[in-house]
This record gives C-alpha cells, structure tokens and sequence, in this order.
C-alpha cells in the first residue's frame, strides 16, 4: 500500500513530475492546468499505467488519470486513489 511519506511535496511538484511505481503499477504525479480559458486553475494530475514501459514510452489508452486540488489534500486524495486503483486492476490480474 502506498503511504504519503513516500510522494514529494507540494513545493517540489511545482517545478517538476514525481514519478515511482508499485508491485505491477507505474504511477506519475504533476501540476497541470485545467479548465477553459478564464477559468483555468492549477491542479493535481494522478496517472497510473501498468509496467513494464515509462511514462514516454506507454501507450495513451493504458493510462488512467485523475485531477485534484494542488495542495497536501490533494496529494492525499491523488494517493487514496491509487492505492484504490491498485486493488481493482493490479490485485485481480
């Protein structure tokens, strides 16, 4: 299971990816922008893909994302995540 004293903090995720992976599991986190014009805001992206390959090198339709806030809460949901990703399609395979 990961736990938070394994991801960077938020000031090291403002210049730069965070990437690790986990028993079958390759993970990335990073600052992102969303929404429209306007009303665009910084966020937290969570992708997961399955091993072997990197980020680069794995195709489009094997990862998975999610957004959240840009903040410690965020990185705690980003991780609750994963942790809940894990067990749903790395546990069953």
């Amino acid at each position: 299971m990961l736990e938070r004293t394994g991801f960077m903090p938020i000031p090291y995720l403002k210049k730069t990816s965070y990437t690790g992976s986990y028993q079958g599991m390759r993970f990335k986190m990073e600052k992102a922008r969303s929404g429209d014009g306007e009303s665009e805001k910084d966020v937290l992206r969570v992708t997961h893909w399955p091993e072997p390959f990197g980020y680069d090198a794995t195709k489009e339709e094997l990862k998975t994302r999610m957004d959240t806030s840009f903040d410690e809460e965020g990185i705690r949901k980003g991780i609750d995540w994963l942790n809940k990703e894990y067990g749903e399609r790395y546990l069953a395979e």
